[in-house]
């Protein structure tokens, strides 16, 4: 069987990893509206600059993985920001597709069972009362590709995972019920959805989000395909939460978008730390099934 280079760098970066003292997560938290303050709340907790090691994709260099305790569970925190910001989180045109996904990939390898993911994007149009609002947390229930992308291509050869994976199951059930039980504690206006994945870096028209609600999705949020498909082949259950910024009516402003994505952030930090034990015994229960 010929190596596969995702293979490669996933092995080479664990050896680096250990080398370092850092532990294996129960659960990985990769955060695309950026780690705020969830690092200071980690207990024994340590930085790593992922340019320190040697395996590391390129894309993913100029960011530091956060390692410690979360509500007694093993963790690690990562902001989900590869690669150049011109490029939207897209992949420099000489980099490999998997490179995208690859933090999941080493999260699963390294013995987690869960990805924790939040991203911001638009509301889609709507005609149903009580739907997706701009200021609401979406709780991602199923997903539709319309990207046009995925970071599996070229994963024949890999060990790490079924080159056609299941996603019957990929979003966490469970999980996303209770999330949506501490946002109504925590009085965060949230809602249950299914997310477009479509490409960037580039504002969509208001005709493409009326095309994708056609289509049955509720948000939408760029790139975010290479999460969920890396999560599914890697083995990763996921609870996507995205903050909603605007429904794409009209002019759109990309600084006021941000404004307002920068605006639910702390809400969606509160909600992060309320499920985090939930998040802890849900890891750990999966994890004992794949020992099993």
């Amino acid at each position: 069987m010929k190596d596969c280079p995702l293979d490669r760098s996933v092995e080479a970066t664990l050896a680096e990893l250990a080398e370092h003292g850092i532990g294996a997560p129960r659960a990985l938290y990769l955060l695309g509206t950026g780690t705020g303050l969830l690092p200071q709340k980690l207990r024994q907790a340590g930085t790593l600059p992922l340019r320190e090691l040697r395996s590391v994709p390129r894309a993913w260099r100029e960011l530091e993985l956060h390692h410690g305790e979360l509500a007694g569970a093993p963790v690690w925190i990562l902001e989900d920001a590869p690669g150049q910001p011109e490029l939207g989180n897209s992949l420099a045109p000489e980099e490999p597709a998997w490179t995208a996904g690859w933090p999941c990939w080493l999260a699963a390898a390294a013995g987690a069972s869960i990805c924790v993911h939040t991203s911001a994007g638009p509301a889609l149009p709507s005609t149903q009362p009580g739907g997706a609002e701009p200021g609401m947390i979406a709780l991602v229930r199923d997903h539709i590709n319309l990207s046009g992308r995925t970071p599996l291509v070229g994963l024949t050869e890999s060990r790490l995972g079924p080159l056609f994976p299941d996603q019957s199951r990929l979003h966490h059930d469970e999980l996303r019920a209770l999330a949506f039980a501490a946002a109504r504690k925590l009085g965060l206006p949230c809602c249950e959805a299914v997310v477009a994945c479509v490409s960037g870096p580039t504002l969509e028209t208001p005709a493409e989000r009326r095309f994708w609600a056609q289509a049955g999705a509720h948000v939408a949020v760029q790139e975010l395909i290479n999460t969920l498909h890396a999560c599914a082949h890697s083995g990763l259950s996921v609870l996507e939460l995205v903050a909603l910024t605007d429904r794409g009516e009209g002019v759109q402003d990309m600084a006021g978008l941000v404004a307002r994505a920068l605006a639910i952030a702390p809400g969606l930090e509160d909600l992060l730390l309320e499920i985090a034990p939930a998040v802890a015994r849900a890891a750990s229960e999966l994890g004992v099934e794949e020992q099993a």
